[in-house]
Parts: structure tokens; sequence; C-alpha cells
């Protein structure tokens, strides 16, 4: 084989696992369900960061769950009514014999009497290399953002809003 033929074949290989990747998201997006949540903990503007900005997801918790004294716990997210909200399962912390569920999603507590919990894992929104960051300037509990909204795991943001008066109003 020559060197050409290896090289061709190994770009059709990338471009085809870039594909399956792609496509996998896409058909996410249509078929999965989508809602809007807040966000909290917004990075600070660090210049090694990137062109991303880091979201922690802020969630109500669902009215059948136990609310525990700990300050983590373990669960799902389960869409109510057009509203997404924890649905706790376990405590993630203090008890040593604790195993965080496999496919689970773990949260912690927003603040101290807040029924707000915030997933453990922040996720990453990317933007595009000449857009406003909009982090810069906003208020806290007034940057939300669009999800997907897997079964299992995080939730994939889509796009930014921001809270006005009349709703949530998208970004770009």
């Amino acid at each position: 084989m020559s060197p050409l033929l290896r090289g061709v074949a190994v770009a059709a290989v990338q471009v085809a696992l870039i594909g399956a990747v792609g496509g996998k998201l896409l058909y996410d997006r249509a078929s999965l369900p989508r809602a809007w949540v807040e966000t909290a903990g917004v990075d600070p503007d660090l210049p090694i960061r990137g062109r991303y900005v880091t979201l922690y997801v802020t969630l109500p918790l669902s009215p059948e769950s136990v609310a525990t004294e700990r300050e983590a716990a373990c669960g799902r997210i389960e869409l109510r009514g057009g509203q997404p909200m924890a649905v706790l399962e376990g405590e993630a912390s203090g008890a040593a014999n604790y195993v965080v569920p496999r496919r689970s999603t773990c949260f912690r507590r927003a603040g101290d009497g807040d029924d707000r919990w915030l997933l453990v894992e922040p996720v990453a929104f990317f933007l595009s290399e000449h857009a406003r960051d909009p982090t810069l300037g906003a208020q806290p509990r007034e940057l939300w953002v669009e999800v997907t909204l897997p079964r299992h795991g995080a939730p994939r943001p889509i796009r930014l809003g921001l809270k006005r008066a009349g709703g949530i109003e998208p970004l770009g």
C-alpha cells in the first residue's frame, strides 16, 4: 500500500469517527427532551481558559425526593411539567461504603437554606471566535442555558439565554 493510499485511509477513518459522533449528537438533540435551566458559579475571566465558559447547572429538588442533610447526593434529572428537576437516589459523600450508582448524576447543595441543587460536574459551553462572553456583567440568576437531557449523564448545552421580564431571551 502506498503512503498516499494509507493517508487517505486514515483520513477516511477520522472523517467517519467525527461524522458518527456528530450524527449521534444531532439525533439526541432531535429526539431527547430539551429545557432551559438556571446556571450558577460562572468561571472568572482567565486568559488560559480558552473560548468557553464553565456553567454550573442549578435544579430544584423534586417533591418526592427526601432532602438529605448531606451536602452532596446522587440521582437523576427528570423533566416534570416542562421543568427539569433533581431526583435524589442516595447520598454521595460521608458514607465510606457508599458507591455512586452507575450512570448516575451527582449533585451538591447550592447554598445554606436553598432548595436548589447544583450538578457536581459543570458543563462547558463553547463560544464562537468573535462572540462576546455572556458571563461578563451577568447578574446571578440571570444567565440560563438550554440543554438536551439524556437519560443518563450530564445535560448537553445547546445555547445560552438571559432571563428578562418576559421570559428567557436566547443570545446570538
